[in-house]
Order: C-alpha cells, then sequence, then structure tokens
C-alpha cells in the first residue's frame, strides 16, 4: 500500500506546478517532493508530470488518477471537520479562476465577502484572456466572452463549457458633455476576438478610434473624462452616476465557464462554479 503522504505530494505537485511550491505546502524539501513523485512513477509504471517552461503539467495518466484522489481528499477532510457547521463539506481548498481583468474587478472580487460566509475556499483570481491557462492547467475555471467556444479554443474532450450569462453593450459618455460630437474611444483589436470588434468598427465608421486600451476598466476611466464616447457593458456604466447612455442596447455578448471536465463532481469546485453563476446573474440579471 501506499502512503496518504505520497498521494497527498502528488496533489500537491499538481497544484503548485513544481517541487518548490508543493514543499513550501507541506513542509517537507524538494528533494523529498522529488523522491515520493519518482517512487510513484514506478510504482504506476508511467511518467505523472511533464516539464514545460518550468513548470510541472501532469500527463493523461496522471489526470486519470488525479480525480480519484481529489475525491478521496473531500472526503477525508469531510470525515475529519464532520462537527463543523456552515462549510458544506468544502474545506480550506485553493480554486484558481482565471477572466478577462473588468470581469474580475467589477464582479469577482466585490462577491469575495458572500463567498467567505458560505464557503472555506481559497481564490485565485487571474486577470486574463488567454485560454492556455485553461488548458496547461494553469488555472482552474475560465470566464470567457465568446460567441461560441469550439475546439478551436480548447480541447473539447478535456473541457466543458456552460453558458452563464450575456454581457450587453451600449454607448455611453460623461452626463455633462451634452449633445457635441465626441472622438470615439475603445479596446485594441488584439482585445477583442468575438463580434465585437465588428460591432464596434460599424459603429466608429470612418471617423475611427482616437483612443484605444487594453481593458474596459480603463475604457469606463476616459469615457468620465469626458474625453470621448464609447461601447461600453452596460453592468458597468450603468452604475456610475458620472455616465449617460445613448441609445439602445446595440451588442450582446454571451458569457461561458470553461473548466476541466474531470473536476466536474469535484466538491470544492462544483462550489467555486455555483458561486460564479450566483454572482454573474447578480450583475448581469
Amino acid at each position: 500500500m501506499i502512503g496518504w503522504d505520497y498521494w497527498q505530494t502528488l496533489l500537491a505537485v499538481f497544484r503548485g506546478g513544481n517541487y518548490a511550491q508543493a514543499a513550501k505546502v507541506l513542509n517537507i524539501d524538494p528533494t523529498t517532493v522529488g523522491r515520493r513523485v519518482k517512487m510513484l512513477e514506478r510504482h504506476m509504471g508511467c511518467t505523472l508530470f511533464l516539464r514545460d517552461e518550468g513548470r510541472l503539467y501532469p500527463t493523461s495518466q496522471c489526470e486519470s488518477l488525479l480525480t480519484h484522489l481529489e475525491e478521496a481528499f473531500e472526503s477525508l477532510r469531510h470525515a475529519e471537520n464532520k462537527s463543523e457547521v456552515g462549510d458544506h463539506g468544502i474545506m480550506w481548498r485553493l480554486v484558481r479562476i482565471t477572466a478577462p481583468p473588468f470581469l474580475i474587478n467589477n464582479i469577482y472580487s466585490p462577491a469575495i465577502p458572500q463567498l467567505h460566509e458560505t464557503r472555506r475556499m481559497q481564490l485565485e483570481l487571474i486577470g486574463t484572456g488567454n485560454n492556455l491557462n485553461l488548458t496547461r492547467r494553469e488555472a482552474d475555471i475560465a470566464i470567457r466572452i465568446q460567441d461560441h467556444p469550439s475546439s478551436t479554443t480548447f480541447d473539447t474532450h478535456s473541457v466543458m463549457a456552460e453558458k452563464i450569462g450575456e454581457i450587453e453593450f451600449a454607448v455611453y459618455q460623461r452626463k455633462d458633455r451634452g449633445t457635441e460630437a465626441l472622438a470615439w474611444a475603445g479596446l485594441t483589436d488584439s482585445h477583442i476576438s468575438t463580434t465585437g470588434t465588428r460591432a464596434m468598427h460599424k459603429l466608429v465608421g470612418k471617423q475611427g478610434l482616437q483612443y484605444r486600451v487594453s481593458h474596459f476598466d480603463a475604457l469606463e476611466n476616459i469615457l468620465c473624462s469626458g474625453a470621448a464616447r464609447g461601447l461600453i457593458p452596460c453592468f458597468m456604466a450603468g452604475h456610475n452616476h458620472r455616465l449617460t447612455r445613448q441609445g439602445a442596447v446595440i451588442l450582446k455578448q454571451p458569457l461561458w465557464m470553461l473548466f476541466h471536465r474531470q473536476d466536474k463532481d469535484t466538491l470544492h469546485q462544483k462550489a467555486a462554479r455555483e458561486w460564479i453563476i450566483e454572482q454573474t446573474i447578480q450583475r448581469l440579471g
């Protein structure tokens, strides 16, 4: 029988991405971590991790093991803490969530208190739209604005997609600017990979964008300065007393939650996804 310490080490390496991080969590030295992983590889008769740019990623054989280990870990922690109230079987566990920065800043970061009150969880919020974070196991859950997720953006055999909302966009400008024709501000094309790009170009026409930024939070600041008008999410600008909407909703974009298929029934991952859906529905309606 392989001792639980060895399986716990495997989980720690997977979550930390290297021996040093795993050693820090387990309070042992990296050499011991490496020795335990090598012993497991000899016992299983396969390679468990592959190194890429300084980070360790699980092989397919390791992935199948991790599903059972996560479930075993949850069951053990639940048994150890069954007398605690309000945990719902969820203990302090790290969940890494990646999303565009404006969603983290305006939806998920402000909602941390609600998560802390109901579920004992540790979060890492990573502001990026790069799908590599998910496919390379650098994140557990990815929130993405896409017309429709497909095999061109991730491996459908290992990643699941669930539509969790729709973001409405309209033109906003500072209230005291009246009806004068303002310059246009918007996102750089590299930060819009959906029909939003075409909608923006059609809107500004030959006038073009005078100001370009990489994030909606920066765009909102430009609009508030009075220097320009722009197409921006209604859930952001609608709560900003300095801005006023010009006309009807111009664009609606689907919001998707992507997560690893093997984490579908893992308790702490399910709890994190439920929290994401709750907060998204509250803010987007």
